[in-house]
């Protein structure tokens, strides 16, 4: 994998190999709402450089703090829109059934399909499936 973005809060890498683009959340708590929405702008930008429909985004976010407040739901909708579509297939890697649940409410409020699940192996497969562009 080819690490195209890393701070404080997120590492962005790519697996053109596999045609997976892998976001992983690290447990660094975001300071103010103007701090998360410049790490989210970091992201959409690194994944502006990545052909959407030929790769799946394996989302991996077993380290994010616990947070649901409505200014962080707010802040956080441009990343969860964003970031996520466009994909041929979006996962969702999470450590807890909290997590899942937050997850399953984010995906009908943006309407963005993702399968959700805290078994990596799982949603590896579930990406290795995803129909392909034909660019």
């Amino acid at each position: 994998m080819k690490e195209v973005l890393r701070n404080a809060h997120f590492v962005v890498a790519v697996d053109h190999t596999a045609k997976i683009v892998r976001v992983m959340r690290t447990a660094e708590p975001f300071e103010s709402i103007e701090q998360i929405e410049q790490k989210c702008q970091e992201n959409i930008d690194a994944l502006a450089l990545v052909d959407r429909s030929a790769m799946s985004l394996l989302l991996d976010i077993r380290a994010a703090p616990a947070r649901n407040d409505p200014k962080f739901e707010s802040a956080t909708l441009k990343l969860r829109t964003g970031a996520v579509r466009g994909f041929a297939r979006v996962a969702v890697l999470v450590g807890t059934s909290a997590g899942a649940l937050q997850v399953r409410r984010h995906s009908r409020e943006d309407g963005v399909e993702r399968m959700i699940s805290d078994d990596e192996g799982e949603l590896l497969d579930y990406l290795a499936a995803a129909p392909r562009s034909r660019r």
